[in-house]
C-alpha cells in the first residue's frame, strides 16, 4: 500500500483497492476492514482510494473486467508464496501478468523497514527502462539513494582484451543514453561491472535495507512467466524486499505507428535546438496531430522540458518530449537534420536525429517502450547511416519496419 500510494501521487493518482472473493474462496469476514484500513492510510498519505469488494468466478476474470472499467494504468499486486519455478509456475493468478495490457509491479516483501537505497540492475530493454523510472520515483519521495548497475558479461581472464574493453565501454554508453532518455541522468549513481555472470555481482551489492527494482525478464512465455529466468534466480536469493517491473505490452507502440510517413522530415536545417523544436511542433501542425490552437500549448511544454536538461542522448540523437493533459495517446514526429544541430548535450556531440514525443501527461509510463525501441533502434551508427541515406519517409517507414520485424524474429 506505501508503494502504491507513492507511486500515486503523480498527477491524478487513484488508487482503486481491491479484493476478489471467488466460489473457491469464501469472503474474509475482515475483508472489508482491511479495506477500509487501506483507504485511510493511502488518505494519509495524500492519494485519493476507492475500495472495491469484488465478485468474481476466478480473481484473474475479475481484475480483467476491474482494469478495464477503471481504465487502470498500473496493477500492483504482492507475491506471498517462495520466488521459485514450482511456486510461480502453479500460482492460478499467472494469467494477470501474461495477458493484460498493463504495467505490472509484483512486491516480495522480505522486509521492509527504512530504505536507504535502491538497487537497479538493467539490462537495457523496456521492462528496466520501466524500471528506472519507478525506482527514480520511488527513490526522489524517499530521499533515497538510487543505484544503476549494469553487468557487462566478460569471460573469466579477458577483462584486459581490448574487444572485451570496447564491449564494456558501449555497455557503459547505452547505460548512459537510458538514463538520458528518461531524464533522470543527474540524480542516479550508476555502474557498469565486469563479471562473468549476472546474479552473483548484484546479489553481493544488494544490503538488508535496500529495495531492489528488478526489470522483469523479457521471455515471459505462457508456461514460465515468472520462473527460471534471471531476474527470477535473483529475486529468490536476494537478502532484501524486491520489486519486479514488467512493461504493458509495446505492441500498441511500434515506432512505425508513432513516426509515419506524413510525420517524417528527412531535410531539416535548424539553427539551433528551439527553432529544431519549433519546427518539429509545427509538422504534427501541418499534418493536423495536433490542432493549430494548441501550437503555444504543446511548445511551452516541449521548451520547458528543454530547459530542465537537454534531451540528446548521445549517437547524434535527440529525444524532445512534451507531456500533455488529456493526451489519450502517443503523437510523434521525426525530424533527420543532415549537417546537424547542437542541442548542448553529451560532449557537445551533433544531433541529426530528432524524435519528437507528446506523451499523456496523467500516465507518463506509456512512453516508456517507446524510449526503449528508439535506444535499440539508434545503438549502431550502420542504423543511423541508413536513416540518413533515406530518400523518401517511405523508405524511412520501411526502414522502421524492417528493425522491428528483426526484433521480433
Amino acid at each position: 500500500m506505501r508503494l502504491a500510494a507513492t507511486l500515486a501521487r503523480e498527477p491524478w493518482g487513484e488508487l482503486h483497492l481491491t479484493h476478489v472473493v471467488t466460489p473457491d474462496d469464501p469472503p474474509r469476514v475482515d475483508a472489508r476492514m482491511a479495506l477500509d484500513r487501506a483507504v485511510a492510510l493511502a488518505v494519509e498519505m495524500g492519494v485519493g482510494a476507492i475500495p472495491h469488494l469484488l465478485h468474481g468466478e476466478t480473481v484473474t476474470s475479475a481484475i480483467q473486467q476491474a482494469l478495464r472499467s477503471w481504465s487502470c494504468g498500473v496493477l500492483m499486486m504482492g507475491w506471498y508464496g517462495d520466488v521459485d519455478p514450482l511456486t510461480v509456475i502453479s500460482s492460478p493468478n499467472r494469467a494477470l501478468t501474461k495477458s493484460l495490457d498493463v504495467d505490472t509491479l509484483i512486491f516480495k516483501d522480505k522486509g521492509f523497514g527504512g530504505i536507504r537505497r535502491l538497487l537497479v540492475p538493467t539490462g537495457g530493454g523496456t521492462h528496466s527502462m520501466m524500471g528506472l523510472e519507478v525506482a527514480h520515483q520511488l527513490a526522489q519521495s524517499w530521499q533515497a539513494q538510487m543505484r544503476a548497475v549494469r553487468i557487462a558479461r566478460v569471460p573469466a581472464g579477458k577483462a584486459d582484451d581490448p574487444i572485451q574493453q570496447r564491449y564494456c565501454q558501449q555497455v557503459t554508453d547505452d547505460l548512459c543514453m537510458q538514463l538520458r532518455l528518461l531524464g533522470i541522468d543527474n540524480d542516479v549513481d550508476s555502474e557498469v561491472i565486469a563479471a562473468q555472470d549476472v546474479v552473483t555481482p548484484i546479489l553481493d551489492m544488494a544490503h538488508d535495507d535496500d529495495l531492489l527494482v528488478l526489470g522483469a525478464s523479457n521471455d515471459w512465455r505462457q508456461e514460465d512467466f515468472l520462473a527460471g529466468s534471471i531476474p527470477d534466480e535473483i529475486a529468490y536469493k536476494a537478502p532484501c524486499s524486491v520489486l519486479m517491473v514488467r512493461s504493458r505490452n509495446p505492441g500498441s507502440h511500434h515506432l512505425s505507428n508513432i513516426f509515419w510517413e506524413h510525420t517524417i522530415r528527412l531535410d531539416l536545417h535548424p539553427r539551433d535546438k528551439w527553432e529544431a523544436i519549433h519546427q518539429m511542433v509545427d509538422v504534427l501542425i501541418e499534418e493536423k496531430q495536433v490542432p493549430a490552437s494548441q501550437r503555444e500549448v504543446v511548445l511551452a511544454a516541449a521548451c520547458e522540458r528543454e530547459k530542465k536538461s537537454s534531451t540528446s542522448i548521445g549517437r547524434e540523437t535527440a529525444v524532445p518530449h512534451a507531456p500533455l493533459p488529456g493526451l489519450p495517446g502517443i503523437i510523434g514526429a521525426l525530424g533527420i537534420c543532415p549537417h546537424g544541430v547542437d542541442f548542448n548535450g553529451l560532449k557537445g556531440d551533433t544531433v541529426r536525429y530528432i524524435f519528437l514525443l507528446l506523451t499523456p501527461q496523467q500516465n507518463y509510463r506509456t512512453y516508456i517502450p517507446v524510449l526503449a525501441q528508439i535506444a535499440s533502434l539508434m545503438h549502431t551508427a550502420t542504423t543511423r547511416a541508413a536513416m540518413l541515406r533515406c530518400e523518401t519517409p517511405a523508405e524511412m517507414t520501411a526502414l522502421l519496419k524492417n528493425q522491428e520485424r528483426a526484433a521480433i524474429s
